[in-house]
């Protein structure tokens, strides 16, 4: 009896791993929808932006901004990024629900909403940048 429950025990895990699984499908849910969104062009413009940043922090770096914006997009462009991305969405959405978040995306408002995001993402650095200093300057006093 007691091995039997074990057996029984077994398979059950063995099937809620293979359950959890996505499929190709569904990460090609997710992949569709992050380039609906526009997430390679989000990520390429912040990748501009903390090379910018950097060279203007320190100037001498401006004649190796090409490495600077390599090293940047292997470490936070599309590419770098995609494969955690679609293990995030894949784990929060269905494959339907992916598929539908990607048509909405595709519609005259979501194209706006996915422009206005690329948008929000360096005016979001700057204010928290701003709001750093603010408050590490209240710190020192």
């Amino acid at each position: 009896m007691r091995k039997m429950f074990l057996t029984a025990a077994l398979c059950f895990a063995a099937f809620a791993v293979f359950a959890a699984e996505p499929t190709e499908s569904h990460r090609a849910a997710a992949v569709e929808l992050l380039l609906a969104r526009g997430m390679p062009e989000i990520l390429e413009n912040q990748c501009l932006l903390m090379a910018d940043k950097q060279i203007a922090v320190q100037p001498e770096l401006a004649e190796h901004r090409e490495k600077l914006l390599e090293f940047y997009r292997g470490a936070f462009g599309f590419a770098a990024l995609k494969d955690d991305f679609v293990e995030l969405y894949v784990r929060e959405f269905t494959e339907a629900e992916l598929r539908e978040l990607a048509r909405m995306c595709n519609t005259p408002v979501g194209r706006k909403a996915a422009a206005f995001n690329a948008k929000l993402v360096p005016v979001l650095a700057e204010l928290l940048e701003r709001k750093v200093r603010e408050k590490a300057a209240a710190m020192q006093k």
